[in-house]
């Protein structure tokens, strides 16, 4: 049933996309008349590629001033070095062998997510996460040439061992996470929310030592991780801030400072008032998360739904490209569709309707986010 729905949204967003393509511009990106493997290759892609296929800048790019401009070292190399790899069997082009690997990587992801969200929520209310899921308005960019795919499946793969008490595995993927996308930081507060369950509850559930030696160990690699990235990034070019200052070529500012991004957005967004629906939202939403229904997830997966976001609030500039991230909430529909497990019709028809909403936004994001506007001094 979810491969099914999986396939099903799938071929609506490959349409979504296609017709999309029709309305595409040329540009220095796309050619006179684009089709759907240009549009999988716009954006973010475009670094993506050029990784695949070039590798990262040594030195680092720098402008008249010697400050660090934009560069492929701010984009992690598990996925384009992945799709590289089936360039080499297939001989495909980077847009086709990208959309070939995350059309595979999301039949697995939604496989695993699956038996996570049933494992912890219950039948109904894991197979609508999943739903929900596929469903989600920016959920297209599971079939372009863009991480997210991978990211998910890793999450997802890391989530499902620790609930499963596979420690050992659970550190194989992290390690293979913090290479893929930026998300182990939070994933390390998740296994200590995961070390201190199991700690209260170790005289109804034995927690021996030499598990608890392993959740210590899996959080101190999933702490760890987090600097992996920047560690490689310095030794590769020889600057200890590399991945630092390319991070800063990307931010409006100019520079890196937890929350300022966010709260900046929230200051343009809603003016004087931003404090207050900053609080008001926050607080509702941790509230959705902790109550009853946020419980039957799990302990690992509530944390999860706190620790990202929180996250997301002190390490990103909220704008166009969090719908993507907001991905990595999975386990939220699964809370969603919990409210109403003991009445299972009710439930499906709010999924449904969701569901539809879902795709109906689909629509809107490819439109208005994927498609890519030229400046008028832009070469063509």
């Amino acid at each position: 049933m979810a491969l099914a729905v999986y396939a099903v949204t799938r071929v609506f967003a490959w349409v979504v996309i296609s017709r999309a393509a029709t309305h595409q511009q040329p540009s220095a990106w796309t050619p006179q008349h684009s089709g759907y493997l240009d549009m999988a290759g716009l954006w973010d892609a475009q670094w993506y590629r050029i990784i695949a296929t070039q590798g990262y800048p040594v030195p680092l790019p720098v402008n008249a001033d010697g400050v660090v401009q934009q560069n492929a070292w701010a984009f992690f190399p598990g996925f384009p070095y992945l799709v590289k790899a089936v360039m080499v069997v297939t001989g495909l082009s980077f847009p086709a062998a990208a959309v070939l690997t995350n059309l595979v990587l999301g039949a697995l992801l939604v496989v695993v997510a699956l038996m996570l969200l049933q494992r912890v929520a219950g039948r109904h209310a894991g197979l609508a996460g999943v739903v929900l899921l596929c469903a989600f308005p920016s959920a297209p960019t599971l079939q372009i040439a863009y991480s997210e795919a991978l990211g998910l499946l890793l999450l997802a793969v890391a989530l499902l061992w620790l609930v499963k008490r596979r420690y050992a595995l659970a550190a194989v993927v992290v390690v293979l996470l913090a290479l893929t996308r930026p998300v182990v930081a939070p994933f390390a507060g998740v296994v200590l929310v995961h070390l201190l369950v199991r700690w209260r509850a170790r005289r109804v559930d034995p927690f021996p030592t030499a598990q608890r030696l392993q959740v210590v160990g899996l959080g101190v690699v999933s702490a760890a991780s987090s600097l992996l990235w920047p560690a490689i990034v310095g030794w590769s070019t020889g600057a200890n801030l590399a991945y630092a200052h390319t991070q800063a070529a990307w931010r409006t500012s100019g520079e890196v400072r937890p929350f300022s991004p966010t709260w900046w957005i929230a200051r343009l967004l809603f003016g004087d008032d931003a404090l207050l629906v900053v609080l008001l939202g926050t607080l509702t939403y941790v509230a959705i998360v902790v109550s009853p229904w946020g419980r039957r997830v799990g302990a690992e997966l509530q944390a999860w739904l706190l620790a990202y976001p929180a996250y997301l609030l002190a390490a990103t500039e909220p704008w166009t490209s969090t719908y993507r991230y907001l991905l990595l909430m999975f386990p939220l529909g699964s809370v969603a569709a919990g409210i109403l497990r003991s009445r299972p019709r009710v439930m499906w028809a709010v999924v449904v309707v969701l569901a539809l909403g879902g795709l109906a936004l689909q629509v809107r994001w490819v439109d208005q986010l994927l498609v890519f506007v030229p400046p008028t001094d832009y070469p063509p």
